[in-house]
């Protein structure tokens, strides 16, 4: 979810780039700063005080090298997933999620393969939700816009993303992390609305570098404005598969997927992860997945059922 912003399948794919933010160098956290940007922002004072209990600043270097230097690596992190062991997985998910799959196409009109598959991009099903305090990835990031911050970034780490820092180069640096920097007070305001519901999920939350968590690797504002609960009132929990399948349903088809405009289904992905390469690469996996070789019909039962299993 996550627009332009959001690059949540590179993100889950870049963990092996951590051994080149090695944090080295002068820079360091500074909550004064922190607290002060929190507290312009208008946050409440109770929520500061817990944020300030909660934050792990020990993948500060981290989280602001991978946030915004990436985007000097220039690669295909989707396209190459596809094999016939992610075929497998998503068809195995499907068969143990029918019913919930089902419920959640008739709810909203997307189809079942779609959803599986982006599922499994994000996260591979939740087997990799990520290591990273949520809170702190923002907190971190909020600092991105620090004077010592962007000559860290320009001067130690980008040498270490690219072996030619062109002036262009460094001005989207600059650019890049002052965005960030704003970003991450939105989504700090989301986590807000999350800790007034549940204080304990926020805590001990834990995701990618880039803010990102659950199985469909939602961001904090995402959450807030489209995760659903398959069952009952209760705060959407995006480690469990139903949850995790109505929020993805309920997220594409806010973002405009229609079942019957084929033409929808890339731009709704697009609002998902910002990257054609991400869209087309999940609508192929579905393709591959579907019993028939063909593309399933969003909205519509696949050709070949399969019997429904307790979920």
């Amino acid at each position: 979810m996550f627009g332009s912003i959001r690059k949540i399948a590179l993100a889950l794919l870049c963990f092996p780039l951590l051994a080149v933010a090695s944090g080295q160098g002068n820079v360091a956290t500074d909550w004064s700063y922190v607290h002060k940007k929190l507290k312009a922002a208008g946050f409440k004072a109770k929520f500061i005080t817990a944020m300030r209990k909660s934050y792990d600043p020990a993948e500060f270097t981290s989280v602001l090298e991978l946030n915004t230097l990436l985007f000097l690596r220039k690669a295909d992190y989707h396209s190459p997933q596809l094999s016939d062991q992610s075929v497998s997985d998503v068809r195995k998910f499907m068969q143990d999620n029918h019913a919930t799959l089902q419920a959640a196409e008739k709810k909203y009109g997307v189809s079942p393969t779609v959803i599986t598959s982006l599922i499994w991009m994000e996260s591979r099903f939740g087997t990799n939700l990520g290591r990273f305090h949520v809170a702190s990835v923002f907190l971190n990031l909020l600092q991105a816009d620090r004077p010592e911050v962007l000559a860290h970034l320009k001067l130690e780490a980008a040498p270490r993303f690219t072996p030619k820092l062109t002036k262009k180069a460094a001005g989207d640096i600059v650019k890049k992390a002052k965005t960030k920097a704003k970003w991450a007070i939105a989504e700090l305001k989301a986590i807000e609305k999350m800790y007034a519901q549940d204080k304990e999920l926020v805590n001990g939350l834990k995701g990618s570098f880039a803010g990102a968590f659950g199985m469909p690797q939602f961001i904090p504002s995402s959450y807030v404005h489209y995760a659903r609960a398959a069952k009952g009132k209760h705060a959407p929990d995006l480690t469990h598969p139903e949850d995790a399948i109505h929020s993805v349903a309920h997220y594409l088809k806010e973002s405009g997927w229609r079942k019957s405009k084929a033409a929808s289904h890339e731009k709704a992905l697009m609002r998902y992860n910002n990257s054609r390469d991400y869209a087309r690469a999940i609508l192929k996996l579905a393709e591959r997945a579907s019993e028939t070789g063909k593309r399933l019909p969003a909205g519509k039962p696949e050709k070949k059922k399969r019997p429904a299993k307790p979920v």
